[in-house]
């Protein structure tokens, strides 16, 4: 084997090294961003909009991949409108309609976006956490 095939098989295995830790690592923060998202998600509960008065909560959520921060509007025990004010999400998977959806149903725990599952959970954990902290 020549000196130069040598030194290419030696670079190739060190670059594949390297892509292989990081992509175990992304996985492995992936894996952990997943279950957290999953156990704040499944604290939310039904919300009593009636010891909540009128005014704009503020409310975030941020793991890895997921990071949304809203602003929620309460009218006579109503959720009037739930806006998006900051996200960082992956183009398509920002999951708009989980606000319409929230407003819709009057509670921060609604069906998920499909395809959109992370985001659309980020936003409702952020609409309860700015309601939660109002109750």
């Amino acid at each position: 084997m020549s000196k130069t095939l040598k030194v290419t098989a030696i670079v190739l295995g060190i670059i594949i090294a390297v892509a292989a830790a990081g992509f175990i690592g992304f996985r492995i923060r992936y894996n952990k961003m997943t279950a957290n998202v999953l156990a704040e998600y499944n604290k939310i509960t039904k919300t009593n909009l009636a010891k909540i008065p009128d005014g704009v909560y503020e409310g975030s959520f941020k793991d890895f991949l997921v990071n949304v921060r809203v602003a929620v509007e309460i009218k006579k025990h109503r959720i009037k409108s739930v806006t998006i004010k900051e996200q960082f999400a992956g183009k398509g998977y920002e999951a708009p309609d989980t606000t319409e959806r929230i407003v819709k149903a009057q509670n921060p725990k609604v069906d998920t976006v499909t395809g959109a599952t992370g985001s659309s959970m980020g936003i409702m954990i952020a609409v309860n956490r700015a309601l939660t902290k109002q109750e």
